[in-house]
């Protein structure tokens, strides 16, 4: 910024006026000097790269799932905001990266339910222990919902590199750069279901009406997905590449 004044007789100028219009001078032109705060800067794209002593860590939630019914989506939706929200509150400054996987198949997995993160191991056994502690989890684990939780061993890490979670069959750029592309996602997804549980009238103290308010929650977020995902995400996701086609390999099975 670039200072002027005009001049100014010294007899107009009283010592008091001095020093205020000095203050004015200096506050004023030391604006354009000032450090700008970039924020945190590990997951800039130019930085995505693996943080010292930091691994990723799983948490798996297997849903019970009754032969002849469909997957309770909606349970997802209760793992995610009434037991992991809270833990993501007060740690997700140590998480650089984090992210949520869903799936159900009549397969050895199963429908599961997956949080994962990438931190140190200190901050991964105190998220575990926080998780396990969990008295929503316990009733769901209590009322036949979740049938077991399987968390990584802290003592134990693996997975150090930023994309060791990617799928390996994609190019090592993408697998390096989609953990913040999921991430998103996930938060975006996180935020969908506390929007929607939070106007619903029927939560519940119960293990019972509380997944009834999350299934409420699961079928408006669901016909926000159908009603407005072509635009909202898929039509912008489709800009961010500039509109080029995008080859379809193979009908994919969710």
């Amino acid at each position: 910024m670039r200072c002027e004044m005009n001049p100014i007789s010294k007899s107009k100028i009283r010592p008091r006026g001095l020093l205020l219009l000095l203050l004015f001078l200096t506050c004023g032109c030391s604006l354009s000097t000032k450090p700008v705060a970039t924020g945190a800067s590990h997951n800039f794209p130019y930085n995505m790269n693996a943080l010292e002593d930091s691994f990723w860590w799983k948490c798996r939630f297997k849903i019970v799932w009754p032969e002849n019914r469909e997957p309770d989506w909606a349970v997802d939706l209760l793992l995610a905001h009434a037991v992991v929200s809270p833990v993501l509150s007060q740690y997700s400054a140590d998480m650089p990266y984090w992210r949520f996987h869903r799936r159900a198949a009549r397969d050895s997995a199963g429908h599961q339910f997956t949080f994962l993160f990438y931190s140190k191991p200190e901050i991964a056994s105190a998220v575990f222990a926080e998780i396990d502690k969990s008295a929503v989890l316990k009733d769901s684990v209590n009322a036949d919902i979740v049938g077991k939780v399987i968390m990584d061993d802290p003592r134990h890490p693996q997975r150090p590199k930023i994309g060791d979670t990617s799928d390996p069959h994609w190019s090592l750029e993408v697998q390096k750069n989609w953990p913040s592309y999921i991430m998103g996602v996930s938060s975006l997804w996180l935020g969908l279901i506390a929007d929607h549980v939070h106007n619903s009238s029927t939560a519940s103290n119960s293990i019972g009406g509380l997944l009834e308010a999350y299934r409420k929650a699961d079928a408006q977020i669901t016909e926000k997905w159908r009603n407005e995902g072509q635009h909202a995400f898929l039509h912008h996701l489709n800009a961010v590449f500039g509109y080029q086609p995008m080859l379809i390999k193979k009908r994919l099975a969710f």
